[in-house]
C-alpha cells in the first residue's frame, strides 16, 4: 500500500513532506520526491545493517558527531539512544537539507541534539557546495558528483573542522563518529585526528572511491589513514554484518571502524 501512495504522488509530483512513525517512538518526515524516501517511507528503513550496529553500540550519556546529517535519519536514532543526559551533534551544510534536518528534530522535541550549518574538512575556511537536485537530497558534495548528475544550486559554506568543532563546544567526550560526505570522508578525518587520538570514539564512516577520487583522496589513503589512527577496520559486506577487512579489498561502501585502545574514563 505504501509503494502505491508513494508512486501515485510522484506521478502527480507531490513531495509531502508525510509524517509518519519511526523507530524508538520517533516521528520522520519523508519527502517524496528524493530517493530516500524509497527506504524510509515504502521499506521503512535505511541501511538497516549499519544502523542495527550503530544502534547496539550507542547508549545513555554518550556523545555522538553526525556529519553529513542530512534529513537527519541517523541523527534522530542517535538522539533517542543517548536520552536526556547525551548529545548529538549533527553537521549539515545544504539549506535544504538543513531545514529538513531541523524539522525532523523539532516534530520530535528532541533537545539534546545541536545543529550546526558548517561543513567539516581538513581545514577551516570556506567552500563551494553543490546541493544535488530533489531526486538524489543524499548526494550533496564539495567535490564532484560521483554520478550522473548536475547540482541543483551552489552555495558557499563555512568549513570547519572536527578538532575545532570539539575545542570551541568543549567536548569532554566523544563516542561515536558518523561521517558521509560524499567523498570528503578523508579529510574530515585528517581535520579531527588530535580528537579522534583523545576521545578514541567508534568511527562509521562511507568509503567509495568515485566520491573520494573527486575530492583528491581514495580508498587506500582513507585505510592508511585510520590504520595510523589505530583503528581495526571492519566492512559491512554481503553478509550484513561488519566482517573484519582483509587488506585493501573492500566488499561494501560501509565501514565500522573500533579503535584498538580506549583511555579510561579519566579523559571524559
Amino acid at each position: 500500500m505504501r509503494r502505491s501512495i508513494w508512486k501515485l504522488a510522484r506521478s502527480r509530483n507531490y513531495d509531502g513532506p508525510v509524517t509518519t512513525s519511526w523507530y524508538y517512538g520517533l516521528r520522520f518526515n519523508h519527502h517524496f520526491s528524493g530517493d530516500i524516501s524509497q527506504c524510509t517511507y515504502i521499506d521503512a528503513r535505511y541501511e538497516p545493517n549499519e544502523m542495527y550496529a550503530a544502534a547496539k553500540l550507542i547508549g545513555p550519556g554518550m556523545c555522538v558527531v553526525d556529519v553529513g546529517a542530512n534529513e537527519g535519519i541517523f541523527t534522530l536514532m542517535a538522539a533517542r539512544l543517548v536520552g536526556a543526559g547525551g548529545t548529538v551533534h549533527a553537521f549539515e551544510p545544504s539549506p535544504r537539507d538543513r531545514d529538513r534536518l531541523v524539522a525532523n528534530v523539532s516534530i520530535n522535541g528532541l533537545s539534546n541534539v545541536s545543529v550546526h550549518a558548517a561543513a567539516l574538512g581538513r581545514v577551516a575556511g570556506k567552500a563551494l557546495l553543490q546541493v544535488a537536485g530533489a531526486e538524489h537530497p543524499g548526494h550533496n558534495t564539495i567535490g564532484g558528483f560521483a554520478y550522473a548528475e548536475t547540482a541543483a544550486y551552489s552555495v558557499e559554506v563555512e568549513v570547519t573542522t572536527l578538532d575545532q568543532v570539539a575545542e570551541a563546544s568543549a567536548l569532554r567526550r566523544m563516542d561515536l563518529l558518523k561521517v558521509d560526505v560524499e567523498g570528503s570522508e578523508t579529510a574530515v578525518l585528517q581535520g579531527g585526528q588530535d580528537a579522534l587520538r583523545r576521545f578514541r570514539p567508534i568511527v562509521v564512516v562511507e568509503a567509495q572511491e568515485a566520491s573520494l577520487q573527486q575530492m583528491g583522496s581514495s580508498v587506500p589513503e582513507l585505510l592508511q589513514l585510520l590504520r595510523a589512527l589505530d583503528y581495526e577496520i571492519r566492512v559491512f559486506g554481503p553478509s550484513g554484518n561488519a566482517e573484519t577487512l582483509v587488506g585493501d579489498r573492500l566488499i561494501g561502501l560501509n565501514l565500522l571502524c573500533l579503535p584498538v585502545s580506549r583511555p579510561g574514563d579519566g579523559h571524559r
